[in-house]
């Protein structure tokens, strides 16, 4: 697979790590949830933070994990290339954007009802990655004006949305995050 597709997955999931779905009516505490399952290892993780715990963790964060907020991107990314393509997909119809098919993976990215949506699968591993976030999300991870996600603000605009936001499926583990309005989340989700 071309050397490119995993750093551009990497950046997608890093970029999508919004919510999507329907948003409540009435002002509630939004919970962001992470279930990691490694059943061979016996592993478990279970997290349930309100979103205010969460967007006081970042405010709190060493600037090795952040800097002002925002997340600088390496290698060979370009965040001003990146918002210039999103820029443009804003005013496009719903469409595919991105479609790679090399052997047994496949990578699309499409953009549909105003979210970016993300799939990977990997036959060979075997493994699925799907990522959905609304292009809110989107607009404010790019809103920094130097080469930085500005995490900070996806973070705030995270409180209005609902739903699984990343889900991934691997031979010997399984993740999900996803955004509701419960403290916890009952087992087998």
């Amino acid at each position: 697979m071309n050397a490119r597709v995993p750093a551009l997955a990497a950046l997608a999931v890093a970029l999508l790590s919004g919510g999507s779905r329907a948003q409540s009516s009435y002002a509630v505490t939004p919970w962001l949830h992470v279930r990691i399952e490694e059943p061979l290892k016996r592993s478990r993780v279970h997290l349930n933070l309100p979103m205010p715990a969460v967007e006081a963790a970042l405010k709190a964060a060493p600037d090795w994990i952040t800097v002002d907020g925002g997340m600088p991107l390496g290698g060979d990314m370009n965040l001003d290339r990146f918002r210039r393509v999103w820029k443009d997909l804003e005013t496009a119809s719903d469409a595919e954007i991105v479609a790679i098919g090399h052997g047994d993976a496949r990578f699309d990215i499409r953009k549909k009802g105003g979210r970016l949506l993300v799939h990977l699968q990997e036959d060979t591993e075997p493994r699925t990655v799907d990522v959905d976030v609304p292009g809110a999300v989107v607009d404010a991870l790019f809103s920094s004006a130097s080469q930085e996600l500005n995490i900070r603000a996806a973070v705030l605009h995270l409180r209005a949305v609902r739903g699984d936001m990343v889900r991934v499926q691997a031979r010997d583990s399984t993740v999900r995050i996803w955004i509701d309005e419960s403290a916890g989340a009952p087992e087998g989700n």
